[in-house]
């Protein structure tokens, strides 16, 4: 006996699942005896095929009953008449379909409906085909979304070319910034006795007329989201918000996602935030724009960057080896010790350059004098002392999307949206945004 397969699709009244409106058969093959890995399962062509078929019969029954009742014409009242049809076409993740919608327009006055799929429902690509160019923009160029999302499709498809791509992530990513801004006025999450506030930094190349452009990347958590790895490596949050920006706006839209991303985690009148920066003024603007909005803030110049700043200065190997050696005082707080220290480590210096650098460092620390705490204390009380988790968060958020190949160059109006996207991936927010989206979303 020779095995066959056939697939049939129905339509059925779903009072009398047994009556049979339409039906068809959208796939058939032979069943024959497996020899290998390739031909045990039916294989990605005719399962793309039988998508295909499926999709082509829904949407034909669907494209049918957008215009079944009777219309009348919205400025005149009169019955509008049916016109011929119009052939649409509709993109889905994996396959393209063409459909056809009858036209209705009115004798009288000429007015007519919308008769296309971009008309009816803003554009010509499924929710789901949004949703998935949008997060793979997000995570890859946009040339290699192209070539996965082709990779999949088993073909080369023009609504996967890369400047689809990249029209579609800058249009979420807007919409995605609008919807935060709103959510301002509805947030109700349980009240946060602490927060910890991590504000950052990192330098992206640029199309524009400078070197390099500052995205700010801040992290919001409650204390007891920080779980430790149980494998040893890095702790890990349960729980974040995060907010960023590169809009050369004064800070204002970091500034006002930052506000945004702490209601969420339960800022209130009576939160503690504690907040760690690197040092930079603009860190700090961005963590002072919290105070009106809690009870205390405390503000901490984070211990990673003044290690690495230390390590990273370039000194002959006695001056390198007194200069690590205050580092003792700064771990403890002692400041006006470490800066004693280090203006005797100037004098030490034999030329200009070195001297250069220990001044710098020096000025450094004197800026952010009231910021330095006694970390040692902190570390053994278990409580935050650095922002490495911020830092390792500017890696993910921005740096390995958006410097992870030397050619890239980026424009402020195209990398935004793409942050504002990435921020809510980071955030765990995607999932129950993505739908908002999308059906917003100009595509």
């Amino acid at each position: 006996m020779e095995k066959s397969y056939r697939i049939i699709v129905e339509c059925y009244d779903k009072s009398s699942p047994e009556k049979v409106i339409s039906q068809c058969s959208v796939l058939e093959g032979e069943i024959n005896k497996p020899t290998n890995c390739l031909d045990f399962t039916i294989g990605i062509e005719k399962q793309i095929a039988l998508l295909q078929n499926v999709q082509d019969f829904v949407l034909f029954e669907k494209s049918s009953m957008l215009n079944q009742e009777e219309k009348l014409c919205p400025s005149c009242n009169n019955k509008l008449a049916k016109y011929g049809k119009h052939i649409s076409t509709i993109h889905d993740v994996l396959t393209d379909h063409s459909v056809k919608i009858q036209r209705l327009k009115c004798r009288k006055c000429n007015h007519e409906e919308p008769s296309t799929i971009r008309t009816i429902f803003n554009g010509t690509l499924s929710g789901d085909l949004v949703k998935v160019q949008a997060s793979l923009g997000a995570d890859h160029t946009y040339r290699e979304s192209e070539k996965i999302l082709d990779l999949f499709s088993q073909k080369s498809r023009q609504v996967n070319n890369h400047d689809r791509v990249k029209h579609v992530v800058e249009s979420v990513g807007k919409v995605i910034e609008q919807m935060s801004i709103d959510e301002k006025e509805i947030i109700s999450v349980k009240p946060a006795s602490e927060l910890i506030l991590n504000v950052d930094g990192g330098h992206i190349k640029t199309t524009e007329d400078k070197r390099s452009l500052e995205a700010m990347v801040s992290v919001i958590y409650r204390p007891d989201a920080l779980e430790a790895n149980k494998k040893g490596t890095r702790n890990y949050l349960t729980s974040k918000s995060c907010a960023t920006s590169i809009k050369d706006d004064g800070q204002k839209q970091m500034i006002g996602s930052t506000i945004i991303a702490a209601l969420k985690q339960g800022l209130n009148e009576k939160t503690h935030v504690t907040a760690l920066c690197d040092g930079a003024d603009n860190c700090w603007k961005i963590a002072e724009s919290l105070a009106k909005f809690c009870g205390k803030i405390t503000y901490i110049l984070d211990w990673f960057h003044i290690s690495m700043k230390m390590e990273n200065i370039a000194l002959p190997e006695v001056l390198k080896s007194k200069l690590m050696r205050i580092k003792w005082h700064l771990w403890r707080g002692n400041v006006d010790r470490a800066l004693v220290r280090l203006n005797e480590l100037e004098v030490l210096a034999i030329n200009k350059i070195e001297k250069d650098k220990i001044n710098k460092f020096s000025a450094y620390i004197k800026n952010n004098k009231n910021r330095i705490i006694d970390y040692r204390k902190r570390k053994n009380e278990g409580i935050v002392f650095t922002s490495n988790l911020a830092e390792s968060t500017v890696e993910s958020l921005i740096n390995r999307r958006c410097k992870g190949k030397q050619h890239m160059r980026w424009s402020r109006d195209g990398l935004n949206p793409l942050l504002q996207l990435r921020a809510t991936i980071h955030s765990d927010e995607w999932v129950e945004k993505w739908r908002s989206a999308v059906l917003s979303a100009a595509v």
